[in-house]
Formats: structure tokens, sequence, C-alpha cells
């Protein structure tokens, strides 16, 4: 008797472990596919505004228009397929599409309609500008990047991405939990 109880707890045991695994199984796989084509954008965002930046900030309207297209569809793919990715990412990806948006758009519309603007004052002035903008994005999307592989590799099963995405988060927990009891603190006294 109890070695049935056993067998038929055992194959429950088995249906639920293998049902929640390949569950979990499709939800990597697809955050995997989510990470790989937004880091594919990323990467063409970076190439064709590489490119436009390349002869001292001037920019070529066709290589602006490529640029503008590119981010463009680094945006649009955000957007759809951010509910696949982990929090981290998404955060990560959203501040760098919020802080860059509006200077590359106008950026490249200027670039488009640089053949209006003749002034060579005005136009120094949006030189200078653009290569400050350029020197940020420099700066900032080697971050976006290693994050966008970190999460892909953890998706793909690797542990040591894992091993660095937990690292990365133990020190973000405790400013948290120092910030909510700070804020708690603060309230109580006022």
């Amino acid at each position: 008797m109890s070695e049935v109880i056993l067998t038929r707890l055992g194959a429950i045991l088995v249906y639920v472990f293998g049902r929640w695994q390949g569950e979990h199984q499709l939800l990597y796989q697809r955050r995997a596919v989510a990470i790989e084509e937004l880091f594919d954008r990323f990467e063409e965002v970076d190439r064709q505004f590489s490119s436009l930046f390349a002869p001292l900030g001037g920019g070529d309207p066709e290589k602006a228009k490529l640029a503008a297209e590119s981010f463009d569809a680094l945006h649009a793919y955000f957007r759809r397929s951010s509910l696949w990715l982990p929090l981290r990412a998404k955060a990560k990806v959203s501040d760098f599409l919020s802080q860059y948006r509006e200077p590359f758009i106008k950026f490249t519309q200027e670039a488009v309609a640089q053949d209006l603007e003749d002034e060579m004052e005005g136009r120094s002035e949006r030189i200078k500008k653009w290569n400050e903008v350029w020197a940020a994005y420099l700066k900032d999307s080697p971050e976006v990047r290693q994050t966008l592989e970190t999460e892909f590799r953890a998706a793909l099963g690797s542990w040591r991405a894992k091993l660095a995405i937990l690292l990365e988060y133990i020190p973000g927990s405790r400013q948290n939990q120092e910030s909510t009891a700070n804020d708690r603190n603060g309230a109580g006294s006022g």
C-alpha cells in the first residue's frame, strides 16, 4: 500500500516539476531571444550614430536618416518586448532611451536639414553641443551593452552571469533598505 502511495506521489511530483521546468525553460528561451534582438538593435544604433558622428560631428543627411531609423527601431522593439526582459535590463535600457531619445532626434533632424543652416556660428555651437552628447553616450553605452550581455548569458544558464547579477543586486538592496529606514525615521520625527 505504501509503495503505491509513494509511486503515485513520485509520479505527481515528476509531473509538477517537469511542467514547472518546461514553463521556465520557455520563459528563459523567450527572454534570451528578446535580449539578443534588443542587443542587435542597440549595436545597430551604435554603429549608425558612430558613422554619423565620425566626421567631426557634422553629419551626412543620409546617415542621419539611417541613424534615426535605427534608434526608432530600437525604441519600438523595446516597447514591444520589454515584458520579457529582466527588470534590471528593462530599467537600464529604458533610462538610456529616455536620456538619448530627444537629443538624438533633434540632432538627426538638424543633420537632415543642415543645408538650411548656413550660419557658421550656429553650426559650430550645434557641433559643440552634439559632441558633448556623443561623449556622454560613449560613456553610458558600454554599461547598457554590458547589462544586456550579462542578462543574455544568465538567460542561457551561465552561473557566472547569474552570480554577477546577484552581486550587483546586493549593494542595491542595501541602499533601498537604508533609504526606506531613513524615510521611516524622517516620517516618524515629522
